[in-house]
């Protein structure tokens, strides 16, 4: 039995992907894209996203965030040659995990001077591609910019004289790219960077900085490669008030979709659920099949959802497995029926973000296991 028959699943359009991905190449037409898939992609389910992207797009470089993370993307598409880049948790500090990188074929975002070290000093790792991330401004993982030089002699040294790709990170790429001064500011310093590691004869062979939220400004396409990640699942990156400057229009990938359990009216006062919440006026209680089991968490509390075009608002406690959405009293909604929490709407999906006080990409990585991903192209 198909899991989508069973209830509560996640569908995944993977042919939105791909007009997404068409809609970012056709602004970026000169940069390669390292695809960001990072926290199982996104929480679209990392497998199925990379094949796709491999086998439809054409994409060969993924971002992850942990060594883990990168380990089982390479045993699950061990026949596919593509790099995968581990940006953050890179466990150097451990020599046995160390060389893990040599055997699964990874490339480390070196971003601390301890494991840079490892790297020159270490003949094992004499051909490992070397990739350095530089702290611009963004002050959270990245090498000093003030010890640019004392690492060119490092490289220098060894005979080190190609960086694979040098790479930063924009703090604020969700605000103007072309007036927030933080922004200039880490251009600006990323650009002077470059320069001083060419003109010590050090051969920069990608570089990248924009991510999600630079892009949808058309900024940084002086860079070899682009870092898109949350764009390509639909969602915008901007600060709301800034949207206006985005030229993004993506489309959200996934929908998710539950079932209508039980259906009854209220009355104002009704008590409802664990410590008897009363009911805050009268009107139709939907239950769905979703809790916070199921990472509808408890934030999704006087949230706004809707069926068939009738807003109704969850009242009550989110529940482990489900969940109280009331809607006005006679609303068309009937036990056993589909129930969308949020379905290919880009402007719904944000405002239910909005709502709930959480980001975009959150919405779809708390989502646990017991939600099946489903798969299909349009």
């Amino acid at each position: 039995m198909e899991p989508a028959r069973l209830g509560s699943h996640l569908v995944v359009h993977l042919n939105r992907l791909k007009e997404n991905f068409e809609a970012l190449k056709k602004r970026y037409k000169e940069n390669n894209i390292l695809f960001m898939v990072k926290a199982d992609g996104y929480g679209h389910g990392i497998i199925e996203i990379v094949k796709y992207a491999f086998n439809d797009l054409g994409v060969r470089e993924f971002g992850v965030a942990t060594l883990g993370e990168a380990i089982t993307l390479r045993r699950h598409l061990s026949s596919l040659p593509f790099e995968i880049y581990v940006f953050s948790d890179l466990q150097f500090f451990q020599p046995e995990l160390s060389e893990l990188y040599l055997e699964y074929r990874l490339i480390p975002v070196i971003s601390h001077n301890d494991d840079l070290d490892v790297v020159l000093n270490n003949p094992k790792f004499s051909n490992l591609p070397l990739c350095l991330k530089f702290n611009t401004g963004m002050n959270r993982l990245g090498l000093s910019l003030e010890k640019s030089e004392e690492i060119i002699k490092s490289l220098k040294a060894v005979n080190r004289c190609k960086i694979f790709h040098l790479m930063s990170h924009l703090a604020n790429a969700s605000m103007p790219m072309s007036t927030n001064k933080r922004n200039i500011g880490q251009k600006e310093k990323f650009k002077e960077l470059k320069e001083q590691f060419i003109s010590a004869g050090i051969e920069l062979e990608r570089t990248s900085l924009a991510n999600s939220g630079a892009l949808e400004q058309e900024s940084c396409k002086e860079e070899t490669h682009i870092r898109p990640g949350l764009m390509l699942f639909g969602a915008t990156s901007m600060a709301p008030q800034h949207v206006d400057k985005s030229w993004w229009q993506g489309k959200i990938i996934s929908e998710l979709k539950t079932k209508v359990l039980n259906v009854f009216d209220v009355s104002k006062g009704d008590p409802l659920g664990y410590g008897s919440t009363p009911c805050p006026q009268a009107g139709t209680v939907a239950i769905i099949a979703l809790g916070y089991g199921d990472g509808i968490s408890t934030r999704f509390m006087g949230a706004t959802l809707y069926h068939k075009g009738v807003a109704g608002k969850v009242c009550a406690r989110v529940c482990m497995d489900m969940t109280y959405v009331l809607f006005p009293k006679g609303t068309d909604i009937k036990r056993g029926e589909n129930f969308w929490i949020w379905d290919g709407d880009s402007k719904m999906f944000m405002e239910l973000a909005r709502e709930t006080k959480t980001l975009p990409y959150e919405l779809v990585i708390q989502l646990t296991t017991r939600v099946p991903r489903i798969y299909q192209i349009d």
